[in-house]
């Protein structure tokens, strides 16, 4: 009887945790040593996201050296990929004019092609010259270059998904952050959610706006790096990897449903045999946060999903009931 009433008491401590439950932890993956010479990494990547073509270059990794600036690592990444690049010629700064590219047919979204239609009677009326315009044309050189398509377009990069405000060669890099270079088709980089910061276009509702693909660029980057990473990805967690990188590759994709896709990648790739049985909130305790969830689960009121409910079979009989959340309260007292 004591023992049942302390069970009981510890259920309903468990209770008033129902309203905190914590998000499940899961492991980064982390970027491994830097090769002779070097400080370490930086995660790189190209995006061409909002002409419809996703990423030119994925994210990966690029060794550096603390201070070194943009415009020699983004040399380097171009040099070590063997991809094509063309800079403004007759210029003494770093001025990134194209990137190889062998699509053609720009999948423009309509929110877009709007502001388009409306910008040059906004631009008189509020800036007093009426410009800008999607013009479609491009130069068939297999090069997505500036000016082509739009009248706007060009190339900017994000560090750390910020915009640089600063040329590439008075931007230092980092160890350990994430450099993207995007083409940009109207607002100089409104388009992919950057504020223009001088008021030359009007506000529009767009879902790139305040979305960081950062912790993206980084798992992707650090996992592509590791043979064996990879293999392990695509063996136990593939269901969750294509689920990442469609909500990646989209450009509608919301910050909330981004992090849940890498949070549930991650989850599954790092696997339960990190944590004791019993530690469904993966926080490293047993507590009564645990309990609850166990509870939770067996009454069908939460789904724990597939690595949850293994950590939740405390007594291993291959399901969860609510005898796992009494038994596992008997181990915590």
């Amino acid at each position: 009887m004591k023992l049942f009433k302390r069970l009981v008491s510890v259920l309903l401590i468990a209770a008033l945790f129902a309203l905190c439950i914590p998000a499940f932890a899961a492991e980064e993956p982390e970027f491994p040593e830097a090769p002779d010479g070097y400080d370490g990494y930086i995660s790189f990547s190209v995006s061409a996201l909002t002409m419809g073509w996703t990423y030119l270059i994925d994210p990966v990794l690029i060794p550096v050296n603390e201070g070194e600036t943009l415009d020699v690592v983004t040399e380097r990444a171009f040099d070590m990929l063997d991809w094509g690049y063309t800079l403004k010629p007759d210029m003494e700064t770093f001025y990134l004019t194209g990137v190889a590219c062998y699509e053609t047919e720009p999948y423009i979204a309509d929110y877009l092609m709007e502001q388009f239609e409306i910008y040059p009677a906004w631009a008189e009326e509020n800036l007093g010259m009426p410009y800008g315009e999607w013009t479609g044309e491009y130069v068939d050189d297999e090069m997505l270059s500036e000016f082509e398509y739009s009248t706007f377009s060009g190339w900017m990069f994000l560090e750390n998904g910020a915009s640089g405000f600063s040329g590439a060669d008075a931007t230092p890099v980092s160890v350990g952050s994430d450099y993207t270079w995007f083409f940009t088709v109207y607002g100089w980089g409104m388009d992919y959610g950057v504020n223009d910061g001088w008021g030359m276009f009007p506000e529009f509702d767009n879902p790139m706006a305040g979305v960081d693909r950062t912790a993206i660029h980084r798992a992707i980057a650090a996992i592509s790096a590791d043979d064996e990473l990879i293999e392990t990805a695509f063996d136990i967690a593939a269901d969750e990897l294509m689920a990442l990188l469609d909500a990646f590759y989209d450009p509608n994709s919301s910050q909330e449903y981004l992090d849940e896709c890498l949070e549930a990648f991650l989850a599954k790739l790092y696997g339960s045999e990190e944590y004791e049985v019993g530690d469904v909130d993966m926080n490293g305790e047993l507590d009564t946060v645990d309990v609850l969830l166990i509870m939770r689960h067996a009454m069908e009121i939460i789904d724990l999903g597939e690595e949850g409910a293994a950590l939740a079979d405390f007594d291993g009989n291959g399901s969860v009931e609510l005898l796992d959340a009494l038994l596992l309260a008997r181990a915590i007292l």
